[in-house]
């Protein structure tokens, strides 16, 4: 999963040599913005030596204001960030969680070809992002790749997998961080979808129905337990019926059963969900949250079930009749 967006971190160390093993803490990874000066200067077909990191092939460490012909050369943040030539690769080992799931982040540019890319592994795990800088007018962007621990050691591999005419040519990276994720609960099985950013985040599906046929649109509503803002709820469509529902959890539930009953029109109709507030975490106002919705179903109503529903709707509209009158 690729992810792009802004990069705040906080600075946390631990050193051992230049091969060195970091216990995987949100934010920079050791020397993640190659701020430390190199022992060696410039470019050389082999390790170079960069605090922290172990190198292979030609790797070059670039100064802020650096040009290449006439070109000035990005340098994401800060004074330093490193360039990738020909199948050239830096990488640290860490130590993780084995289950647990991580997003690895860092800041990219562009040198010399329209196209570059750039492999992000913490193997098993594997990746090739495109870098095309089209986000930013800086001239580079911050990307996000997230991978699950298959055990306690692991090893975070950057890797040009291009092969350009000129061998120091490729892509630049910097801040690169990394960040434990939450896993949130779900309410059944191992996958749910957390609803962001109200009617932007909407997601639907096109369902089989009869035509003048009554269906329940039955579904689970929850929370994440990611600390999200109060209140959640959702907007639940069904053809042409809508309906608010709001997420109130009952003692330890972490989650409630909703439906919502709708008389098909057609022979497909299409049923939607989307969070109805831009619910942002309690303890980072930058993070979107929201309600989470699984396990949904439609289920037709048998001529009984519908009859007893319009009894149990009559019987409701008369005992509210019944109690207006008694007050009255």
């Amino acid at each position: 999963m690729v992810l792009k967006g802004n990069l705040v971190s906080v600075c946390l160390l631990l050193l051992i040599s230049h091969s060195a093993t970091t216990i995987a803490e949100d934010g920079l990874v050791s020397n993640g913005d190659f701020e430390m000066a190199p022992t060696d200067e410039g470019v050389r077909d082999g390790p170079v030596s960069i605090s922290d990191w172990k190198l292979n092939g030609t790797v070059e460490m670039i100064e802020s204001g650096q040009r290449q012909g006439g070109m000035i050369l990005i340098v994401p943040q800060g004074l330093r960030a490193v360039r990738l030539g020909n199948d050239a690769e830096i990488s640290q080992e860490l130590k993780l969680e084995k289950g647990s799931l991580y997003s690895v982040t860092f800041s990219a540019a562009r040198t010399c070809a329209q196209l570059e890319s750039l492999n992000i592994s913490v193997p098993p795990a594997s990746q090739t992002i495109d870098l095309q800088t089209l986000y930013s007018i800086q001239g580079w962007d911050t990307y996000a790749w997230s991978f699950q621990a298959e055990s306690d050691n692991g090893r975070r591999v950057f890797r040009n997998p291009g092969m350009e005419d000129d061998p120091t040519c490729g892509p630049i990276i910097d801040d690169i961080a990394i960040k434990k994720l939450f896993t949130p609960d779900k309410p059944k099985g191992k996958r749910a979808i957390e609803l962001l950013s109200g009617k932007e985040g909407i997601i639907s599906q096109m369902v089989d129905t009869t035509p003048q046929k009554q269906y329940n649109l039955i579904f689970s509503l929850g929370q994440a337990g990611d600390k999200c803002q109060q209140p959640l709820a959702i907007m639940a469509f069904a053809g042409d019926q809508a309906q608010n529902i709001h997420y109130l959890p009952m003692a330890n539930s972490t989650y409630d059963t909703a439906n919502l009953t709708f008389t098909a029109k057609a022979d497909r109709t299409r049923i939607a969900f989307y969070s109805v507030y831009y619910n942002t975490r309690t303890d980072d106002k930058s993070s979107l949250c929201g309600p989470v919705v699984d396990d949904v179903r439609v289920w037709g109503l048998s001529r009984s079930e519908r009859n007893m529903c319009a009894d149990l709707g009559l019987r409701l509209m008369l005992l509210i009749l019944a109690f207006v009158l008694l007050w009255a």
